[in-house]
């Protein structure tokens, strides 16, 4: 079975397709091309780090680049789409795995020609990112692609319940497949050395809506009340200066701002805390109906976890019991769940035993072996 695994962003950089390439790599019977589009970003060093054929479509340089007019971004899309469609077709693939709308719309128009199977997978709602005020006519073309592609595809995936809800109710469609974005198998570290005192870990890009900025406000208060609770944060991003400045300003000993690790030792380095936070500020619908990466990359490394009241989390921790989840997004929630993990050891326990649990039974190994399963049976039939 050949399988071409198609995205529009930069082939190295996307997780989810790094760890899609990994699974797909470790089958005997799939042999695996990934097309992609040669951006800005391009780097030839990244490219040869992929562990299969890639084959990256290019376009005009001056179609590239960042685009506000939504007759340029159409143009510049459609030039794409007809490159990225040439290096599917000249690939012959059983199947195409198209990773989010952009790639979706090539890819269909490679499969109909080759008459091949086509899988949907979608990272997230990806027109809401075009609703604003200057391009909701483009955001409104893109979604009525979407309506009427969704229909004539063999399987649509998506990355948590919340998301397949959305997308069954809003396109009248049987609901997708669920493969969340979960760590590896392999990847889960059961680590007994532990950082000083009692360590509240936020790891990944710094960005607003986060929970960075609401664990520095509350460290103050968490301070003068348990000497041995630690709040630190690991990694780097847009609003690091700020935090350092509003750190320097409140004066936090409490607070701890760690270097970022390379991706293969985010786990590790975690396993040495004791509690991790996962908070997603419900800004807009992609936000509300995900799931943080960093929920399950706590769960590998044994750690309980602090949550947003998310439709996800609700649904993981009900079924795991892993962890806390908090009514607000607020300092003063935050330090009522922290001081709950630090005081209550029994419950502590129960939630770190969950987090274990959870890791063990939701892998990407166990999560995309159904997807791996389902595209033998229709290239089967």
């Amino acid at each position: 079975m050949k399988i071409c695994d198609v995205v529009l962003n930069s082939v190295w950089f996307d997780p989810r397709v790094r760890k899609q390439i990994a699974e797909y790599i470790k089958q005997d019977d799939i042999d695996l091309v990934c097309v992609g589009w040669k951006c800005n970003k391009f780097d030839a060093e990244k490219v040869n780090e992929v562990p299969c054929k890639v084959v990256l479509a290019d376009i005009d340089a001056s179609l590239k680049g960042k685009k506000s007019n939504p007759l340029q971004k159409i143009l510049r899309e459609r030039a794409t789409n007809k490159a990225v469609c040439e290096a599917i077709i000249a690939q012959h693939p059983d199947v195409i795995h198209a990773n989010d709308l952009n790639a979706l719309i090539p890819a269909y128009m490679a499969a109909r020609k080759l008459k091949c199977r086509i899988i949907y997978d979608s990272h997230e709602i990806w027109v809401e990112n075009f609703f604003t005020k200057k391009l909701n006519a483009y955001a409104k073309y893109l979604k009525a692609k979407e309506r009427r592609l969704v229909r004539k595809i063999d399987k649509m995936v998506c990355v948590s319940h919340a998301a397949a809800e959305y997308f069954a109710n809003e396109y009248k469609i049987a609901t997708p497949m669920v493969i969340t974005n979960c760590s590896l198998m392999s990847e889960q570290v059961k680590g007994n050395v532990k950082n000083e005192g009692f360590e509240i870990l936020n790891h990944g890009q710094f960005y607003k809506g986060r929970g960075y900025d609401i664990m520095l406000e509350a460290a103050p208060a968490i301070s003068e009340q348990h000497h041995e609770i630690k709040l630190a944060i690991r990694g780097f991003g847009a609003i690091e200066k700020q935090l350092r400045a509003r750190a320097s300003e409140l004066k936090c000993d409490n607070f701890i701002f760690y270097p970022p690790v390379h991706v293969k030792d985010l786990i590790a380095s975690a396993t040495r805390s004791h509690v991790g936070v996962a908070i997603t500020e419900a800004i807009c619908l992609n936000f509300k109906l995900s799931v943080s990466n960093k929920l399950f990359e706590y769960a590998s490394a044994g750690l309980p976890v602090i949550m947003s009241d998310i439709p996800e989390h609700r649904y993981l921790n009900e079924k795991y019991r892993f962890g806390v989840i908090i009514p607000e997004n607020t300092p003063e929630a935050l330090e009522k769940a922290i001081v709950k993990l630090y005081t209550d050891k029994e419950f502590y326990e129960e939630c770190r035993m969950g987090a274990l649990k959870l890791s063990e039974e939701v892998n990407w190994e166990t999560e995309f072996g159904k997807l791996i399963a389902f595209e033998r049976e229709i290239t089967n039939e």
